[in-house]
C-alpha cells in the first residue's frame, strides 16, 4: 500500500511539474511573439511588481534578444536572476557589463541581497566602481549662458575661415556663433513659421562650397510651432560667410509628420540626411537642388548620426538602440559593425569618422563616454576603446563636431529636462551649456599596443584570434 501511495504521489507531483514546465513553455511561446519593446517594458515591470519573478526573467530575455547592445536591459536581467538566487546567470551578465567598461554599482541597489555575499560579488562591485573614475583629458571650452539655455541648442559646427562655433537653435530657428574675439551672438533669423525654416534641428557646414545647411521642423519644442503648420520639415541652404538664405527645401506635406535630421556633408561635398519618423535617407548632390531618396532602413528604430568614409563608399549608421551599421553605397547592403552582443554598442548619439576610424558619443550608458572605434579597410572593426568617460561635468551628453584632432561637444544637452511639448518640467532649471574638447586619439597607442601583446600571447599558445565582428 506504502508503495501504491508513493508511486501516486510521484506521479501527481510529475504531472504538476509537467504541467508547469508546460505553462511556463507557453507563455516563454507568447512573449516572443511580441516585439514592441515599449509593451515589453511594461510587461516586465508588472511582472517585478507583483513579484513574479521567473516571468519577468522570461520577457527581459526576449528585450534582450531584441536588443543585445542595450546594457540596461541586460542589468535589468541580472537583477531578475539575483532576485531568484540565480548567482551563476547573475554573475555572468554582471561581469559583461564591467568587462565592457561600463559602471552598475549594485552594492547598494535593491535587489541583489540574495546574491551579495560571496567573493565574485565583491569582484564586480570593485571593477564597477572602477569603471566609474574619470578617465580622459577632456575641458571645457566655453559655456552659453543658462539665459539662452531655453533655446535648446542641440548641435553645433566649427567654421575654421571665420574661426568661430555656430550653435542651432530648435527653440527659436535661430543659429548663433561664439567666437573668442566676439564671444557669443546672434547670426541667422530666418525663422518662419509659415513658410520655414522652423526649429533648427541640425546643422552642417561645407567650409569649400561656402555653405551652410540646416534641418528644421515644426515640432512642439519650436515657439513658431501651430495647428496648421505642424509636422513638416525641411532643409534649408544658407550662405556661411554671411548668412544669407539661399534656398529651402521642404517635402510635398503628408498625412505622416516629417523630421529632417542627422545631416552629413561627404568630402565630395553631398549632402546625406534622414526622416527620423521614417528612417529614410535622402541626398543632395553637389551642385544640385533636388532631393533624391537613396535607401531606407526600415529595420533600424532611432538613427541618431550619419557619417561617411574619405571615398563616400560606405555611409556609418547609428542607431541609438541597435549599434553602429554600415551601408555600402554601390549595393546598399546592409551589415552592422559588431555582431557579437557583448560589447553594449548602443546609446550613441553622435558619430564621426575620423582618419579611418570612428569616433563616437555614447551618451546611453553608464558612465557616458567619448569612444574611438579603430576600423580595418573602413568595414571591420579591429579595436575599440574610450577616449573620455565619467568627466565630472558630464550630465547629459549632447551632439559634437571634429576639429582637428579633438572633439567638441555639449556635456550637459538640456533636452532631457522637457515634456513631450517642449515644456521645462517642474523639478527642472536651466543650466549655462557647457562645450568641452577631448582629443581623439587619447591614449590611442598604449591601446594598440595592448592589443598587439595580446596577438602574441595568442600566437605562443596557438590560439587563433577572435574577429571583432
Amino acid at each position: 500500500m506504502k508503495k501504491i501511495t508513493l508511486f501516486l504521489s510521484l506521479f501527481i507531483s510529475f504531472g504538476l511539474c509537467a504541467q508547469a514546465l508546460e505553462s511556463e513553455k507557453n507563455f516563454a511561446a507568447e512573449i516572443n511573439k511580441v516585439k514592441d519593446i515599449q509593451q515589453l517594458l511594461k510587461m516586465a515591470r508588472e511582472k517585478g511588481e507583483k513579484q513574479q519573478h521567473a516571468d519577468q526573467e522570461t520577457i527581459l530575455q526576449h528585450l534582450v534578444s531584441l536588443r543585445p547592445f542595450n546594457p540596461d536591459f541586460r542589468f535589468a536581467l541580472a537583477k531578475s536572476y539575483a532576485l531568484q538566487d540565480k548567482k551563476s546567470e547573475a554573475y555572468n551578465d554582471l561581469i559583461k557589463l564591467q568587462k565592457a567598461g561600463l559602471s552598475y554599482p549594485v552594492g547598494d541597489k535593491k535587489g541583489f541581497e540574495n546574491i551579495s555575499s560571496t567573493n565574485v560579488f565583491t569582484y564586480i562591485e570593485d571593477g564597477m566602481l572602477a569603471n566609474a573614475k574619470s578617465f580622459g583629458e577632456g575641458s571645457k571650452v566655453f559655456e552659453v549662458s543658462d539665459n539662452y539655455s531655453g533655446m535648446l541648442f542641440e548641435n553645433l559646427v566649427y567654421d575654421s575661415k571665420a574661426e568661430r562655433f555656430l550653435l542651432a537653435s530648435v527653440r527659436a530657428g535661430e543659429v548663433y556663433q561664439y567666437s573668442e574675439k566676439e564671444g557669443f551672438r546672434k547670426f541667422i533669423n530666418a525663422s518662419n513659421p509659415a513658410t520655414g525654416p522652423w526649429g533648427m534641428i541640425d546643422i552642417a557646414i561645407d567650409s569649400g562650397a561656402d555653405v551652410l545647411w540646416t534641418a528644421s521642423a515644426t515640432m512642439p519644442h519650436y515657439n513658431g510651432t501651430t495647428q496648421a503648420n505642424f509636422g513638416q520639415s525641411m532643409i534649408s541652404k544658407f550662405k556661411l560667410s554671411t548668412g544669407e538664405l539661399m534656398n529651402n527645401f521642404a517635402m510635398a506635406k503628408t498625412a505622416q509628420p516629417m523630421l529632417f535630421s542627422n545631416l552629413h556633408v561627404t568630402k565630395n561635398q553631398n549632402l546625406y540626411f534622414s526622416n527620423v519618423f521614417s528612417n529614410q535617407v535622402f541626398k543632395i548632390s553637389k551642385d544640385s537642388e533636388q532631393v533624391e531618396p537613396v535607401f531606407s532602413l526600415t529595420g533600424l528604430s532611432t538613427i541618431k548620426a550619419i557619417t561617411s568614409n574619405a571615398e563616400e563608399s560606405v555611409l556609418y549608421v547609428s542607431d541609438f538602440d541597435q549599434g553602429i551599421f554600415l551601408v555600402n553605397l554601390n549595393t546598399k547592403q546592409t551589415a552592422p559593425l559588431i555582431k557579437s552582443p557583448d560589447g553594449f554598442f548602443a546609446g550613441f548619439n553622435d558619430l564621426f569618422y575620423d582618419g579611418g576610424d570612428l569616433v563616437a558619443i555614447q551618451s546611453g550608458v553608464e558612465p557616458a563616454r567619448l569612444m574611438r572605434f579603430v576600423l580595418k579597410q573602413d568595414l571591420f572593426l579591429q579595436n575599440a576603446f574610450p577616449i573620455e568617460a565619467a568627466n565630472e561635468n558630464f550630465k547629459a551628453l549632447g551632439n559634437g563636431t571634429l576639429v582637428g584632432d579633438s572633439i567638441y561637444y555639449a556635456a550637459n544637452s538640456q533636452w532631457a529636462k522637457l515634456d513631450g511639448l517642449g515644456r521645462l518640467l517642474p523639478e527642472q532649471t536651466w543650466e549655462p551649456l557647457v562645450i568641452m574638447k577631448s582629443p581623439t586619439k587619447y591614449r590611442m597607442e598604449e591601446h594598440m599596443e595592448q592589443q598587439r601583446k595580446m596577438e602574441e600571447i595568442k600566437k605562443k599558445r596557438g590560439l587563433k584570434s577572435l574577429p571583432n565582428n
